[in-house]
């Protein structure tokens, strides 16, 4: 059964029909210069039971495979999240040990490409993700990303042009980072980053939830962001 099935039947038997394949992308960096890092759970878990809810075939990869690094941070008490303990307690936590490897996923396997955050991202997303978001975005599959995972779009490209060109895009924000104190470790702002390649940047308020939908991307700002940002995705991918 659909944990949040469509209020329309047939719409939810489509969906238990058309089983889509969902890859969820993470970082494989523990560490950004001096600052140690990795993936925030939350935009690994709360993604995933959004797909895997709606009866989803969902691998969870990283760029090199294997352990991904999980932010510390995002498993503190203060931060911990509904998901991040469902995914301990089902035991999917071990899914995070053995991550498919960029490198054998194909674009023409994927229905929805999925880059989840963290400042990990900072160090292999550009260069690592950016042939996997051309190459899914250009075989007419839905991208998703969210807060820090935008980095993966910065150097995919769609027609030759920069793939965020025009659209509309959410992403971490420069206020966000700044509260973080890290604008300083990172390599670039990523609000600026976007909005220099001609995006359209939506920013709501710091750590409020806001994700928007252009055509088949689909990207969010922030952790709080995560499972709306997923939500949408399946949205698109069902239309």
């Amino acid at each position: 059964m659909l944990k949040d099935k469509p209020a329309n039947p047939i719409k939810a038997l489509g969906m238990l029909l058309d089983k889509k394949k969902v890859v969820i992308l993470a970082t494989s960096a523990s560490a950004m210069g001096d600052h140690t890092t990795g993936a925030w759970s939350e935009e690994i878990t709360g993604p995933y039971y959004v797909f895997a809810d709606a009866g989803c075939d969902v691998t969870i990869a990283s760029i090199a495979g294997g352990k991904i690094p999980i932010d510390a941070g995002s498993l503190s008490e203060a931060f911990k999240t509904a998901n991040d303990k469902r995914f301990e307690e089902s035991g999917d936590v071990a899914k995070l040990e053995t991550s498919t490897p960029l490198a054998s996923i194909a674009a023409s396997s994927v229905d929805i490409l999925f880059l989840a955050g963290g400042h990990g991202t900072c160090v292999d997303f550009p260069d690592g993700a950016a042939k996997l978001v051309t190459d899914c975005y250009a075989s007419g599959k839905v991208v998703g990303a969210v807060c820090h995972g935008p980095m993966g779009l910065v150097k995919a490209t769609d027609g030759g042009k920069p793939l965020v060109a025009g659209k509309k895009v959410a992403a971490f924000s420069n206020v966000e980072e700044g509260q973080v104190q890290l604008t300083e470790k990172v390599p670039f702002s990523l609000e600026d980053k976007l909005k220099e390649q001609g995006a359209v940047y939506v920013a709501s308020g710091a750590w409020s939830e806001n994700a928007v939908v252009d055509g088949r991307l689909v990207t969010g700002q922030n952790p709080q962001s995560s499972v709306m940002t997923a939500k949408l995705c399946l949205d698109v991918v069902y239309k």
